[in-house]
Order: C-alpha cells, then sequence, then structure tokens
C-alpha cells in the first residue's frame, strides 16, 4: 500500500465519529527545505502542514484554505496552504532562535488565523483560533471545541524526514443528544492515547488504525494524494510590484539592471528589466490588497 504523502478518512461504523489520518514525506521535506530553518521552526511547521490539510478534508470548499500565525516577536510567521486538491504549500519567518520553552509565551502574543478564500467570488471566511494547552494541536482542538462546538482530537508527530497527523472528530449530524455517544467518543480517544510517537510516525494507516482499535468497526476510504504545489506566476509577481509602487521599483532599478522578485514559498525567481517595469505600471491597474497572501 502506498501512503507516501496521502491522506486517508474513515469512520466508525458504531459511532458517530470520524477521523483522518496523514502523512507528509515528499511535499513536507521540499517545503521545510527551501529555507535553512532551524530544527524547531522546520516542527512548527510541519505541524501547520499536518493541520491545514485536515482541515481541507472536512471542509467543503473549492479555493485555498489558509493556517497562519503572525507573531510579534521572535517567531513572526507560520503559514501553511492547501486547496480541495490538497496542494500544499508553506512558510515560517523568524528573527532570532527560539527555545521551545517560549513557545506558549510567543504564539500567545500573536494572533492564530484560519482563513478560507473560495474560488470565483465566495465568501471570504475567518476564524480566530486562540492558543491553548501547548501546542498548535490543542490550540486547533479548542477552536473547534468552542467556535464550531464539536469535540475533536488531533495527534501530531513530526521528525526529520515526515510529519504525520491522526485526527478523531463528532460527526455533526452525531452532535444531538439522541445520536451522539458520549461513552463512545471518550472510550475511541482512551485508544487512541495509547499510540507512541513512534507509532504514528512509521505505521501506515491501515495497520494503525487495526492495532488501535482492534474491536471496532472500522471503515477506511481510498487515500487522497497530497501534493506540494506553489501557484506563484508572473502576473502574482508583477502585482508584487504595482503593490510596491513605481518610484520605489524604479529607485530599485536606478543601478541595477533588473529587478528580482522571489517567491518567499519555493525561492523561484522572476526578472524584470525596465522595459518590462514600464510596461507593467502603463497598464494603469490597481494593485492588489497588500493584505492578500499569494
Amino acid at each position: 500500500m502506498n501512503n507516501n504523502d496521502s491522506i486517508y478518512r474513515f469512520i466508525f461504523e458504531n459511532h458517530s465519529v470520524r477521523g483522518q489520518w496523514v502523512r507528509l514525506n515528499q511535499s513536507y521535506s521540499t517545503i521545510v527545505n527551501q529555507h535553512q530553518y532551524p530544527p524547531l521552526i522546520k516542527k512548527l511547521l510541519g505541524e501547520m502542514l499536518v493541520v491545514v490539510t485536515m482541515l481541507s478534508a472536512i471542509v467543503k470548499f473549492k479555493g485555498r484554505l489558509t493556517v497562519q500565525f503572525q507573531g510579534k516577536s521572535k517567531l513572526k510567521l507560520l503559514l501553511a496552504q492547501c486547496d480541495q486538491d490538497f496542494h500544499l504549500r508553506g512558510l515560517a519567518q523568524w528573527l532570532s532562535e527560539i527555545r521551545e520553552e517560549e513557545l506558549g509565551a510567543l504564539f500567545k502574543e500573536g494572533l492564530m488565523v484560519i482563513t478560507i478564500d473560495p474560488d470565483k467570488g465566495g465568501n471570504r471566511y475567518q476564524g480566530m483560533v486562540a492558543w491553548e494547552g501547548n501546542s498548535i494541536a490543542q490550540s486547533i482542538e479548542g477552536y473547534f471545541r468552542t467556535s464550531e462546538q464539536i469535540p475533536t482530537r488531533l495527534w501530531i508527530e513530526v521528525n526529520e524526514t515526515s510529519a504525520t497527523g491522526l485526527l478523531l472528530q463528532v460527526m455533526p449530524k452525531g452532535m444531538s443528544k439522541s445520536n451522539y455517544d458520549d461513552n463512545g467518543w471518550e472510550h475511541l480517544i482512551h485508544l487512541t492515547d495509547t499510540i507512541t510517537p513512534h507509532e504514528l510516525a512509521t505505521l501506515d494507516p491501515v495497520t494503525l488504525l487495526r492495532r488501535l482499535y482492534v474491536q471496532e468497526e472500522v471503515r477506511i476510504f481510498q487515500p487522497e494524494p497530497v501534493l506540494f504545489r506553489c501557484n506563484c506566476s508572473v502576473t502574482r509577481s508583477e502585482n508584487a510590484l504595482l503593490i510596491l509602487g513605481r518610484e520605489e521599483v524604479e529607485q530599485e532599478l536606478k543601478d541595477k539592471q533588473k529587478i528580482v522578485v522571489t517567491c518567499d514559498f519555493c525561492s523561484k525567481e522572476y526578472s524584470f528589466d525596465r522595459v518590462d517595469v514600464a510596461q507593467i505600471f502603463s497598464k494603469g491597474d490597481k494593485p492588489p490588497s497588500s493584505t492578500q497572501v499569494h
């Protein structure tokens, strides 16, 4: 069974509970190796990539889902994006060395947001995620508990080569008092809490689920591939120059033959000479919003 960079969905036949398992190997390695990230930043970015992939599997949408943390000091940015086809990319920015014991304070002073940008002009959704417990996983659990009133648990393990996640969630239709089996939910959580980090990081989903839920009927659906894919383009790079403004762009070109726009996600470079710049600003296009992530 090929479980390389895949997401599996499953349900429990005798409980109103659904689940997901995701492992990112190649996509995770590609994203974290785009920049010289220290180990802790790689781990945090891996967790964000797992979270955004799982959220994209829960939400029915066509567009782009973003999980983003913006900080005020050492940890400036953690950003992971995934679309409805599980095309994934991510980015981190930090200012100086961060110790693991500092993370709680750093996350509490910043802001974590879940954003859904639908295709074709649909309504944009944005939800704030409060920092809870000691991890990104616990904060996402808190978001579902307080904002969506849906019991959710998430286990994540990130190592040097992969990022793996397991999620359990009460089905929305099972939230009514007549259908929601609280004892069943707690039973499944108790079983899942026995998983070790090594098991989560190494076992394939079928073996893992059979080992955890020996006496449960679990229906596993066909996996879907997850791929790294950046949607940068010449047009988006031109928009970046429009945001910068003609005066500043021409100042940059003053002692240069060309100006280079580098994609923060994949490090691809787009070059523009004086003729290119003149054509860009002659179109009279209004720059896109500078708050939009490209």
